[in-house]
């Protein structure tokens, strides 16, 4: 499970009770409501007529689209006309409530500077087209009409992200759950993306000031105010608030790519591909906010890839500026969980003809699936008070970080919302806190918050968040096993800052059923920085001391999970054998920066007493096998770590959680380790050294690639469990950094360099094959390979001082081992499969050339 899907537990979690359900009837009227739309662009529609056949009664929609009305004389058919579209008449139900309707009118043909477009039936052709030589001149423009042209600007920025229920309409005739739930009427809302009922359950709002320098380019936010409220403030565990601030990123229309659900959409404005990506037609000529425009409708070639359809309005003055920007997704796009999607932007100019953005609201339709319960998410944002000049720019922009929280701003009063909002809060988000104030007198809804809790952070609290002095977990790793123990049972917690903000304990107990054996970690650590809950809250300034004995296997290190995990423990081909207890005490500090760089160092003595069928077994000067019990080793080690423009995560794991979905900013490690001999009855005197780079690299629409290289090199004679051991995967479940098709102690080396890249193409092959593409799958390919070496120092046949080799266990020769895989993703929305082929070294005795790997993976 990725963290995406965490953002949308809860609405599983509601569905028996929250669901939306058939509409109440009316007894003697018949009425309509609902919203008008572009049936092209899905731009809603202001100023349509709407009239009951042959009568006097109608209305005209809204600035949103939005219309409602009734009668009492029968008439059950309406018409819907505005210029530029052709009518539709719509049969409504008789006597009913007919609400909810959605309403696409097909836009007529226009004739412009005597061309005539008709989008839905001629064929389309870039060459002559007005429209794609009018979209070219607003691209030569853009670099000179958006705001990062000036030297330097500040604004300030206001925020509000809103999630509801939607089409909402609760009806305790049909949910019997829902008589306890009837003061739920009273917090009914209504959508402004399609005017049906919603309930709203969730309100995040910041305000903030920002700050943007062209040379060197710098942009630094300075959070005042931050507020929350809603079912889901209990649950924000893990970064929840980071992952929604990536998940809903601003948007820059003159950017090639926009980023928005984790993904990359073709801008119409890209300088790259907008030409070859879109087709363009002119609409109309109209006035948009006092400033004179053209309307230039878009829609992808493909209207299943990663583009938008909708409407430029670019102002006839001669500079070519984008007025406003409406953007949909295609029907059929493959984009997972979301139903429907609008961005509207707007741009005001300034007395000195700088367009600046001015507001955008973003409206988004999620769902598991079609005909399930749908969460409607509403996001507003808005720029004012802009200046070009900043006032002592040092003090802001030589201070680390990018993104800087007031220590007041979770505290402000409403007072001070009130006063500062850029526009009023709606009356059914203000009465969020009532609404909770009901459903926690419901014990069922207090189940389901204890439920959902423990699925997003895999602990049980002893109590609610504000008084939890101890969680039990994680929970995942309850039951496992291997080879070794049999069946493995764990059981552990850690205290919070509740108990005491500085100072916190965790750790596990477990046991295994074969060894007979009792395994433990404890760690006791003090926070310098004042927590709120854990320990790993940003920014880090921790001392640990750690106290551990477990069972390890040698040549398989699960860097993003635990090895207790329930899922790792499904282990594939021959059983894992060759491991070892380890004994460890350490002393571990970690500091970190708002500039991403972080540091960590640390005091370690280690003893490894193998166990299975490893041996530690050297060959004395007669030539006769020695067997040793165990390995002691003392060690100090520092690793640096530096990502720039990352953003600042909150979960227990760190930021290295897998759940973490800011993925896009490079990661720089640097670490080494030295081995003290005759210190704390160390017994090996050696340096270490790795040094690594990752980083997701974006292709536009055509998917992205994770990459990492990675290096390293041990300096002295070592036996070989302190070689360098290839990381390898023995688990059916896809796991990153690992290789999938080498046997854990295959090779050992005691320098290498080694390259892993996986490449999601995100359905740029499949979408394009007719029959294939409804299937909506897309494919994924990865490459890993290693180099490496082992010098005549550290191997045993030619230095008798060292540990043989186990059987099986050999050295990497002039040849890298490499294994790829092809595979595909979304299959039912959430599951991976790869194939996996090794490439190289495939004489080796008990090896897998190929197999097959899985994962869930939730993505849009």
């Amino acid at each position: 499970m990725t963290g995406k899907v965490r953002h949308y537990i809860f609405i599983l979690l509601f569905l028996p009770v929250l669901a939306g359900l058939p509409e109440l009837k009316a007894q003697t009227q018949t009425s309509a409501s609902g919203i008008v739309k572009d049936s092209i662009t899905g731009e809603v529609l202001s100023f349509v007529s709407v009239l009951f056949l042959n009568s006097t009664t109608g209305v005209m929609t809204d600035d949103q689209g939005t219309f409602s009305l009734r009668n009492s004389q029968g008439n059950t058919q309406l018409v819907f006309s505005s210029l530029g579209y052709h009518t539709k008449t719509v049969v409504l139900k008789a006597g009913e409530r007919n609400d909810g309707l959605e309403i696409l009118l097909a836009p007529t043909s226009f004739q412009i500077q005597e061309v005539y477009v008709k989008p839905t039936r001629q064929k389309y052709s870039r060459r002559n087209n007005p429209a794609v030589e009018l979209i070219k001149k607003v691209i030569e423009h853009k670099t000179d009409n958006r705001i990062e042209a000036k030297d330097e600007y500040q604004a300030e920025t206001y925020d509000k992200l809103s999630f509801a229920f939607d089409d909402f309409n609760p009806d305790p005739k049909k949910n019997k759950l829902l008589n306890k739930l009837q003061f739920i009427k009273n917090y009914i809302d209504t959508s402004e993306f399609n005017g049906k009922p919603i309930l709203i359950v969730s309100v995040r709002e910041t305000l903030a000031d920002v700050y943007y320098r062209k040379s060197p380019r710098t942009q630094k936010t300075f959070i005042k105010a931050r507020r929350h409220s809603g079912i889901d403030n209990t649950l924000d565990e893990g970064g929840i608030t980071s992952n929604l601030e990536e998940i809903f990123r601003g948007v820059d229309i003159f950017d090639n790519n926009i980023n928005i659900l984790l993904n990359r959409f073709v801008s119409p404005l890209s300088s790259l591909l907008a030409t070859t990506y879109y087709q363009y037609y002119i609409m109309d000529t109209l006035d948009v906010a006092g400033d004179r425009c053209v309307d230039l409708a878009f829609v992808p070639v493909n209207s299943q890839s990663y583009g938008f359809t909708g409407r430029l309005y670019v102002t006839l003055d001669g500079h070519y500026s984008v007025k406003k920007v409406v953007l949909n997704v295609p029907y059929d796009i493959n984009l997972n969980f979301v139903s429907k999607l609008r961005i509207e932007q707007e741009f005001e100019r300034a007395p000195d003809s700088t367009w600046m953005l001015h507001t955008e609201k973003t409206y988004i339709n999620f769902g598991i699936t079609k005909k399930g319960q749908q969460l409607y998410a509403s996001h507003f944002r808005s720029y004012n008070n802009y200046r070009f000049s900043i006032e002592n720019p040092d003090s802001i922009f030589q201070q680390l970080g990018n993104v800087h929280q007031l220590a007041e701003a979770t505290s402000r009063p409403d007072s001070f919302w009130v006063s500062h909002r850029h526009i009023p809060i709606k009356e059914k988000e203000d009465a969020l806190n009532d609404l909770l104030k009901e459903l926690r007198k419901v014990p069922a809804f207090n189940v389901m918050i204890g439920t959902a809790e423990i699925l997003i952070s895999s602990y049980i609290k002893s109590g609610k968040r504000n008084v939890s002095k101890f969680d039990f977990g994680p929970m995942n790793t309850t039951i496992s096993g291997n080879k070794i123990e049999g069946f493995r049972f764990r059981v552990g917690g850690m205290t919070t800052a509740n108990l005491n903000p500085h100072l916190f304990a965790n750790g596990y107990a477990a046991y295994g059923l074969n060894d007979r054996k009792w395994k433990y970690n404890a760690t006791l650590t003090y926070a310098f920085n004042k927590k709120a809950y854990h320990t790993k809250e940003p920014p880090a300034n921790n001392l640990s001391f750690i106290q551990e004995y477990d069972l390890y296997s040698l040549g398989e290190n699960f860097l993003y999970t635990s090895k207790d995990n329930l899922f790792v423990a499904w282990k594939v081909g021959e059983p894992l054998t060759k491991m070892s207890y380890i004994r460890k005490t350490m002393l571990q500090y970690e500091k970190e920066w708002a500039n991403g760089l972080s540091v960590k160092t640390w005091m370690q003595n280690q003893t490894d007493e193998p166990t299975g069928t490893l041996r530690y077994t050297y060959q004395d000067p007669e030539g006769e096998l020695i067997r040793k019990n165990d390995l002691t080793t003392s060690e100090l080690g520092m690793q640096f770590r530096f990502a720039p423009g990352e953003r600042a995560y909150s979960s227990r794991r760190g930021k290295d959680s897998p759940f973490n979905l800011s993925k896009d900013a490079p990661v720089f490690k640097l670490s080494h380790q030295m081995g003290l001999d005759n210190v704390l009855g160390g017994e090996v005197n050696y340096h270490h050294t790795e040094l690594s780079a990752e980083k997701r690299i974006w292709l536009s629409s055509f998917g992205h690639i994770d990459a990492q290289l990675k290096a390293g090199k041990v300096w002295n004679e070592v036996p070989f469990p302190l070689l360098i051991i290839p990381n390898t995967n023995q688990s059916v479940t896809i796991q990153p950094e690992a290789f999938h098709m080498m046997r854990a102690l295959e090779f050992v080396t005691d320098q290498y360099v080694s390259f892993n890249a996986t490449y999601y193409l995100k359905g740029w092959i499949l979408n394009r094959i007719p029959g294939i593409r409804v299937l909506r799958l897309r494919e994924v390919v990865s490459f890993n390979g290693i180099y490496g070496d082992l010098s005549r120092k550290n191997n045993p046949a030619y230095n008798s001082n060292l540990f043989i080799f186990p059987e099986e266990t050999g050295t990497l020769g002039n040849t890298p081992y490499m294994e790829a895989s092809i595979g595909l993703e979304n299959i039912l929305k959430i599951l991976r499969i790869d194939y996996y082929r090794r490439l190289t070294y495939l004489d080796h005795p008990n090896i897998k050339k190929s197999g097959i790997r899985i994962a869930l993976r939730f993505t849009f």
